[in-house]
C-alpha cells in the first residue's frame, strides 16, 4: 500500500459512517469494449430527442450512465425504460420534469 492509499484509507476511517462515500468503478467510451462499446454507440445515436444540456463537455458518456457501465444489459433496459418515460410524446415537458426534480431534491435535501 503506497501513502497515498494509506492517506485515503485514514481520511476515511476518520469520517463518521453517514461521511463516508461510495466509489463505484466506471468505463467511459474509450474504456468500453464488446456490449458496452456497442451500447454506447446506440444510446449515443440515438440521443437526439434529449436536450443538450445532458451531454458530457468531454464527449464521454454522461456519469450516470457510466455508474451503469459494469452491468451493460442493466444499463441498457434502465435507460430504455426512462428513455420511454421521459421522451415520449406523452411525457411531461423536460423544463417541468426537471422543476419537480429540482423541488423534490430540495425537500430531501439532497443535491440534484
Amino acid at each position: 500500500m503506497n501513502a497515498d492509499e494509506r492517506h485515503r484509507m485514514t481520511a476515511n476511517q476518520e469520517k463518521s459512517p453517514m461521511q463516508k462515500q461510495g466509489w463505484i468503478q466506471m468505463f467511459g467510451i474509450a474504456q468500453a469494449e464488446g456490449e458496452l462499446k456497442a451500447l454506447y454507440e446506440s444510446m449515443r445515436s440515438h440521443s437526439g430527442a434529449r436536450p443538450t444540456v445532458y451531454d458530457s463537455p468531454s464527449g464521454d458518456a454522461a456519469n450516470i450512465v457510466k455508474a451503469h457501465s459494469l452491468d451493460p444489459e442493466g444499463l441498457r433496459l434502465t435507460f430504455s425504460c426512462s428513455s420511454a418515460i421521459h421522451w415520449s410524446p406523452y411525457s411531461l415537458p423536460w423544463e417541468k420534469r426537471e422543476m419537480i426534480n429540482t423541488v423534490t431534491s430540495g425537500a430531501n435535501n439532497c443535491y440534484y
